[in-house]
């Protein structure tokens, strides 16, 4: 009779245990953790590039970009994560930086990244904070933001990043590749940006 009893009790304490483990929810597939803790928009606190640039042509070499573009250290130029959308099975990724524009050729034929160009100081340079729409997935350790390819998406303007990593609480690390236009021509380089975290308002 003890035996029994003893056997209930053990198969009863298995069975909860398996149901409790069952029921316990991995936090990449928890919407409402992940809403909390990454949507919203990011400020950039710190931008470096690969190589030294002049790309305000004042003669002195930096890979700080938060000195060599300006329009970087407003908030027109962030970036943002919605965890929810209409669909809530698509999170939606954009990247809002600084594109370089200028008219180069007679009538109204702008630069569009495209075209290598060597400097020239009669050129000039404006710039519009613009993003592509991307989609993203969290990686299964919630170490990365896996923003997924457009085949449709332009090749040089509103590029998707390299990587996405998750630093810390609110901060994200991007690595892009970007052809920007210098005082040395345009030179294709890499961009580490962090970001962090200002508002969950989008």
């Amino acid at each position: 009779m003890k035996t029994a009893l003893f056997l209930m009790l053990l198969i009863s304490v298995g069975t909860i245990s398996c149901n409790y483990a069952d029921s316990k929810v991995n936090p990449k597939d928890d919407i409402q953790l992940l809403y909390q803790r990454f949507h919203g928009k990011y400020k950039i606190l710190s931008s470096t590039s690969s190589e030294p640039l002049d790309v305000n042509f004042d003669g002195v070499l930096s890979n700080d970009l938060l000195k060599e573009i300006v329009e970087l250290n407003n908030y027109g130029a962030f970036l943002e994560l919605r965890v929810k959308s209409l669909d809530h099975s698509v999170f939606l990724f954009s990247q809002f930086w600084p594109e370089q524009y200028m008219s180069i050729y007679t009538g109204s034929r702008k630069w569009d990244g495209w075209d290598t160009l060597s400097y020239n100081p009669t050129h000039l340079v404006s710039y519009a904070n613009q993003a592509g729409l991307y989609r993203f997935s969290f990686s299964d350790d919630l170490s990365q933001v896996l923003v997924a390819t457009d085949e449709k998406a332009d090749k040089i303007r509103w590029v998707k990043p390299e990587s996405v990593f998750i630093e810390a609480k609110d901060r994200l690390r991007l690595i892009n590749k970007r052809r920007i236009y210098t005082r040395a021509g345009v030179k294709e380089v890499t961009i580490i940006t962090i970001y962090e975290r200002f508002t969950m308002i989008t």
